[in-house]
């Protein structure tokens, strides 16, 4: 056909709309199963339209209910209003396409880019469409978009952020890949490992031999840096596309890294991800941020470095999808879950998600489907597979989607863990459980996600593995989860406690599978009116604490020491009280901000205090070989949290007397209890808050190094005229049981702490059980103070551990002997008796 020139037409100029619901009504839709919006959908538009000017706005709406529709429209409302560039970002180039294809049947135009390619419309570039793209495209150090005038971001899956953004930040020097410099950056950190007692173990990881993790602290990076430096220079990490990207952010950066060696790799990454570096985040763009989980504003802000300024969430019963959610180890009658689980899915066409490539072992004998290959791929041909199929994924908890009869039974195995070296350690070595609860949340929310979407879907999830089924039944973590998730769990507990065999579990699954009128009416009735839960969160304290967290990391990551500081300093101690291992954590480096900023004394102050709340974070005290072994472990950890100036003079720590002062009275429980475990602490014993760390265990624990173990519960806001109640009674108890479970010990002391009152006749207390009064604790720490005091008077670091191993042991102060100096109660007679 012949070229004619009168046949071009350009652009209309007229306005563009911007309602994003007059977008939808004036678009093309070619999808059939698209008629009009939903009512959550067109309520959570309205609702973004009124607040379309904030910076950050979250929508948060169940999986199934239509999200990635109200992302489009918001993309396309923010072009047309801006006609500038609009990203729209998705956590994998899957979702990319499956976006794309979705978007098309909206009749919403759009552009892409992956792998490097945009597609050739060139509607983006034109500031007519948004582009679709991956967060690893607009997160890596050399991300095209960095260079574009970006005016607004749209966060799809916007949980799924945190660990990528971690991911482009973290630098791995991999054994495989760069075996020479991964073996000099460990020799390099071999003598300090040498000389903090861990020789063997590092040598282990040296050599392969071992799995465990080490963590160099902050403060020997510091000063192997020039080498470090140079070594990571030598690996030419710009030639290698596993490398390239995250080195564009940790070039220069290296002395502001936590360094964590492996068997496998050295990972340097940011302790707190620096967000606000990335231009996305500057006050001139705005973003919108699309979940199903965002109920945990902390979670929120550790992935986005600052909190939403408005949240949109409509109550709409869309994504609420029918479940049967069996708990096999809520049956007495079933000793092993696994087995048991594996009998009730034989039949079935079944997805199994696990925490890590080592739990997917045990479903071997299953499953021969697993994603050890491409998984894309991998899950493409489960999806079109016949029952009995088996596919077992590690650590994929969202991303992956299998609804109505693709697949619809599931199993769940054991609790969601670290899925990057930091937050392995975090978890594994540090306990810092409580802090990564709404990050636990958002990961089991979306796994029950995988295989249902929308009010006609119905499944069955089975849920097992010890610390899972735990975690769930703790009141304060199930009530993190949707209330309508919590009450399928409910139900599916109760049926599960109801079964007496296997049989009783596969009968039940397959009457949900089958649609049996009896199942439906029964789901329906226990539905229909669930509960709220009343169970507090400590949310507020949380989200402050998060907040600090961000500002102080990218201060940090500005080399801003001064802010750095000042904003982590103030809320050090609620970090404490929040969290004893969160509070060890971000004393480490509010200690060494202090040093980078030259103030060498508060920074070995808050290193010690950082050591003696969490062991497993690495002292900078050094000791010889010789005096590891010589010297009680007691001894040991009370020498190290002792204050040394830069000069050698040797003093109390700077808030001993602040930290003990509530066991004097007139305190609240949660200030006793921190008292408590601070006076355990400078002790030299391992000391921790269980119940505050996990939601489950006494108040508070004292273990020595021989395993004699002190389990304690604050009584001391009973009045005089009340009694030691059959419940208290029946909770030490149980705390007594679980602290055997969790921790290798030979003697459990269990103690209520408080007032010498009666106890309930039917309380039923074991004989070993004691009441001792607040004020022993007192005397005990105004005791060990003056011994602390004499011990460090005149003292220098070289004698310092024989002197404070001397005066402990003259006046009674070492375990177990400390424990029998204690005036108790037999609770079971009240009368005088001691350990």
């Amino acid at each position: 056909m012949a070229f004619n020139i009168f046949d071009i037409n350009l652009p209309s100029q007229q306005p563009r709309p911007i309602d994003p619901i007059e977008i939808f009504h004036s678009a093309a839709v070619k999808d059939e199963n698209i008629n009009d919006l939903w009512l959550g959908q067109g309520d959570a538009l309205r609702e973004w339209n009124k607040h379309r000017n904030d910076r950050d706005v979250a929508v948060v709406l169940n999986t199934g209910a239509g999200k990635t529709l109200v992302g489009l429209l918001i993309a396309q409302s923010l072009v047309n209003e801006t006609r500038g560039h609009v990203l729209y970002a998705c956590s994998t180039i899957q979702l990319v396409k499956q976006t794309a294809t979705k978007a098309l049947g909206y009749g919403l135009p759009v552009t892409t880019y992956y792998s490097s390619s945009f597609s050739p419309d060139g509607l983006y570039h034109r500031g007519e469409a948004p582009c679709v793209t991956t967060y690893h495209a607009l997160f890596n150090g050399k991300s095209r978009f960095r260079s574009d005038d970006v005016t607004a971001v749209v966060f799809d899956d916007a949980h799924t952020a945190e660990h990528i953004l971690r991911d482009q930040f973290s630098l791995s020097i991999t054994r495989a890949e760069n075996g020479a410099n991964y073996e000099q950056i460990l020799a390099l950190f071999e003598p300090y490992h040498q000389e903090t007692g861990f020789e063997s173990s590092y040598a282990e990881v040296r050599a392969g031999a071992s799995t465990r993790q080490f963590f160099v602290p902050p403060f020997e990076v510091r000063n192997n840096v020039s080498e470090l430096r140079r070594l990571l220079l030598s690996a030419d990490l710009t030639e290698s596309t596993s490398t390239m990207f995250a080195w564009e952010h940790i070039r220069d950066q290296e002395d502001l890294c936590c360094v964590l060696v492996s068997d496998k790799a050295v990972t340097l990454t940011p302790p707190i991800i620096p967000t606000s570096s990335l231009p996305y985040f500057d006050l001139d763009v705005r973003r919108v941020y699309l979940s199903a989980t965002l109920s945990a504003s902390d979670g929120f802000v550790r992935a986005f470095g600052r909190p939403s300024n408005h949240i949109v969430a409509p109550t709409t019963p869309a994504g609420e999808c029918e479940r049967l959610v069996l708990i096999p180890a809520a049956s007495e009658s079933i000793e092993d879950d696994v087995s048991s689980t594996k009998d009730v899915v034989r039949n079935h066409k079944t997805l199994i998600l696990v925490p890590s490539t080592y739990e997917r072992e045990k479903w071997a004998e299953i499953s021969k489907f697993t994603d050890r290959e491409n998984v894309p791929q991998v899950v493409d041909q489960f999806r079109h597979a016949k029952p009995p199929t088996k596919l077992t994924l590690a650590a994929r908890y969202d991303g992956i989607d299998l609804p109505g009869d693709t697949c619809r039974v599931m199993v769940l195995d054991e609790l969601p863990k670290g899925t990057g070296p930091l937050e392995r350690y975090q978890w594994d070595r540090l306990n810092m459980r409580n802090s990564l609860r709404s990050l636990l949340s958002s990961r089991i929310v979306q796994s029950f996600g995988r295989i249902s979407r929308g009010m006609s879907d119905h499944g069955v999830v089975v849920v097992t593995g010890e610390s899972l089924v735990n975690w769930l039944r703790i009141p304060r973590n199930l009530a993190l989860l949707p209330a309508f998730l919590q009450r399928q769990i409910q139900i599916g507990e109760a049926v599960s406690k109801h079964a007496s065999s296997t049989q009783d579990l596969s009968e039940a699954a397959d009457a949900c599978l089958k649609r049996d009128p009896k199942w439906i009416r029964t789901y329906s009735d226990n539905m229909r009116d669930f509960p709220q839960s009343d169970e507090t969160n400590d949310f507020d304290k949380a989200l402050k604490i998060a907040i600090a967290e961000a500002t102080f990391g990218n201060a940090l990551w500005n080399r801003d020491y001064q802010r750095a500081i000042t904003t982590l300093s103030k809320i050090l101690d609620e970090s404490f009280e929040f969290s004893q291992f969160t509070g060890a954590w971000l004393s480490l480096w509010l200690g060494y901000a202090y040093e980078l900023s030259g103030d060498d004394d508060s920074a070995r102050h808050l290193y010690r205090r950082a050591h003696g709340a969490q062991q497993n974070i690495p002292s900078i005290a050094l000791s010889s070989a010789s005096t590891l072994k010589s010297m009680p472990r007691q001894v040991q950890k009370a020498t190290e949290q002792m204050q040394i100036s830069s000069s050698g003079t040797v003093q109390l720590p700077k808030t001993i007397s602040q930290d003990l002062v509530a066991l004097k009275g007139n305190a609240s429980t949660r200030q006793v209890e921190e008292a408590l475990r601070s006076l355990g602490q400078y002790l030299g014993l391992d000391s921790t808050r269980p119940d505050k760390e996990y939601g489950t265990g006494p108040d508070v624990l004292w273990i020595d190094e021989e395993g004699n173990a002190i389990c304690m519960e604050s009584k001391t806001d009973k009045k005089e005229s009340c009694e030691y109640h059959k419940r208290e009674v029946s909770q030490l108890h149980d705390h007594i049981q679980w602290t055997n479970d969790n921790h290798q010990v030979s003697k459990v002391y269990p103690i209520f702490v408080g007032d010498p009152l009666p106890t309930a006749e039917n309380a039923n207390p074991s004989q070993d059980m004691r009441v001792i009064d607040l004020q022993e604790f007192n005397s005990l720490a105004e005791k060990l103070v003056s011994a602390l005091r004499d011990a460090t008077e005149g003292a220098m670091p070289l004698n310092l551990e024989q002197n404070l191993h001397d005066v402990m042991n003259d006046r009674g102060l070492l375990t177990p002997q400390v424990f029998r100096e204690f005036r108790a109660i037999r609770l079971s007679d009240m009368s005088p008796d001691s350990f």
